[in-house]
């Protein structure tokens, strides 16, 4: 039991900004750590329902204009994650752009400099976000009672979603590199149990979402699936298999596909 919880503060501490109490950073606290990477999403998931609860019950007067609330709907998973994800999605952007072999993608990754097409794929990527939320908002705001709230958190756990699949992705994915973050958390990671561990907890999920959200939910389901298929066929084509960045960049593109889909 304390090894798991060591897992869950050495999992917040890396993959988000909530403070948390100082972990060993070894082997053994790092044996779970994966199993509750999705967990973060759930916390996305619950801060976005609590926006739109104040926009709806008690601060309508802030958010009177239109444009405001979705700004912040595409605000909070950068500000609660740090923008790790976006970091490996505009890393990855930047290697695919160059066309380049497979060993020089992989050196472009490495490259701590930022290119224009790391740049042009982040505006874009945040564009489409927030038109999409701004599309959320006029579709389905503004919302009262409990029980929408609950639809709506159902709804936004497609940041855990997008968290499970990069999970499921390390433990049965081939990894580009012999080194690297992503090859420490499969290293030390307990991988059947992680395994078993993620594939049930998606069960789960896709079962909420389907069973609240009906066939929305069920199009977010297939729509994940199908990018699950993608990013495995995108990453072993280019680099040989996943890594920390490609890892980022499947959460970010799945959380966006996500998002169209349940539009």
């Amino acid at each position: 039991m304390l090894t798991a919880i060591k897992s869950l503060v050495l999992a917040f501490s890396t993959f988000s900004r909530l403070p948390m109490p100082h972990v060993e950073w070894n082997k053994r606290n790092m044996r779970y750590m994966l199993c509750f990477f999705p967990f973060v999403g759930f916390v996305i998931a619950a801060f976005e329902t609590f926006l739109l609860f104040l926009r709806t019950e008690h601060f309508g007067i802030f958010f009177h204009k239109y444009e405001v609330y979705p700004f912040f709907f595409m605000l909070v998973p950068i500000f609660l994650t740090g923008a790790i994800h976006l970091d490996g999605f505009m890393d990855t952007c930047d290697a695919l752009a160059s066309h380049a072999d497979r060993e020089k993608k992989l050196e472009i990754m490495k490259d701590p400099h930022c290119g224009a097409f790391a740049v042009i794929a982040c505006a874009v990527y945040l564009l489409c976000f927030l038109v999409m939320s701004i599309e959320l908002v006029d579709r389905f705001c503004p919302v009262t009672g409990l029980s929408h709230y609950g639809y709506y958190f159902s709804l936004f756990l497609i940041f855990a979603v997008s968290r499970a699949l990069s999970t499921l992705a390390v433990c049965i994915f081939p990894i580009a590199k012999d080194s690297g973050l992503l090859r420490t958390f499969s290293d030390a990671s307990a991988r059947r149990f992680t395994l078993i561990w993620t594939i049930c907890l998606l069960t789960l999920l896709y079962a909420t979402m389907i069973l609240i959200n009906g066939l929305r939910g069920l199009k977010i389901c297939l729509v994940t699936l199908c990018a699950f298929a993608w990013y495995f066929f995108m990453s072993r084509r280019n680099f040989g298999g996943i890594t920390g960045d490609t890892a980022g960049y499947f959460v970010q593109v799945c959380e966006l596909v996500s998002l169209f889909a349940a539009l």
